[in-house]
């Protein structure tokens, strides 16, 4: 142990003055280089006070060799880069309730939903085409030349042009149509693929905290709550029926 905080008898709750018989607050945690000092009745701040600044101790007060503004002023409210104490509070300094030496601020904290978007993946659409056949009838209307043959009873006289007695084969051209079948590839329809936002409102939920103050009066004055304007007075030390005022 350092041989300056050796010799003294440092214990948790003794009290701190300055040069000048000034308060300067209570010791809640100590390491073989500095004290640290809860500065003020509602802990506004604390201050690692350097071990070697300790004047004298006696049963239950430190006493220093500077002046209580002199040891606000050092700038020992900073932990020093040494400092391995443990923190008797049992919290971090930016944590610590704050206020002033007549008034004290406790914050109330409460935790509250919020909700973001952000996009993802729904799945797809696929339009997809398959080839099928069928069977298609054609109703053509097609032309073709018939031959008749008509006998005629005549009496006339032959001439030179009727052939008389003229063998041979006459040859009379018989003509009709057939169908050819073509096949051609014609446009019969359009699928048109579009997106578009649709805007719709889903319900979300989850498990929130909240704090609450709880003050218990102790004493036997009236307590008031400001805002509500409620109070309550507890006769002796504390009741022991667990009478409480709750903000």
């Amino acid at each position: 142990m350092d041989p300056i905080t050796q010799k003294w008898n440092i214990r948790e709750g003794m009290e701190v003055f300055g040069a000048d018989g000034d308060k300067v607050g209570k010791i809640i945690g100590a390491t073989p280089r500095y004290i640290l000092v809860e500065k003020g009745f509602f802990f506004p701040s604390d201050y690692y006070i350097p071990a070697s600044a300790i004047a004298s101790v006696d049963a239950d007060k430190i006493y220093l060799s500077v002046t209580k503004d002199e040891a606000l002023n050092q700038g020992w409210d900073a932990e020093p880069l040494d400092y391995s104490g443990a923190y008797a509070a049992g919290a971090s300094t930016a944590d610590r309730i704050t206020g002033t030496e007549d008034s004290l601020r406790v914050p109330v904290h409460e935790e509250e939903l919020t909700a973001t978007t952000r996009p993802v993946d729904r799945g797809d659409v696929q339009v997809s085409k398959d080839v099928v056949t069928e069977e298609q009838t054609l109703h053509v209307p097609v032309t073709e030349e018939r031959v008749r043959v008509d006998r005629r009873t005549v009496d006339r006289e032959a001439t030179p042009e009727d052939l008389a007695f003229d063998q041979g084969t006459i040859t009379v051209p018989v003509l009709g149509e057939e169908v050819d079948v073509q096949k051609r590839t014609r446009v019969i329809e359009e699928v048109e693929i579009s997106k578009e936002p649709v805007s719709k409102t889903k319900q979300v939920g989850g498990t929130v905290r909240k704090e609450q103050v709880r003050v218990e009066d102790r004493t036997d004055a009236e307590v008031t709550d400001a805002t509500t304007g409620a109070g309550t007075t507890l006769e002796g030390d504390y009741a022991g029926d667990g009478s409480h005022s709750t903000i």
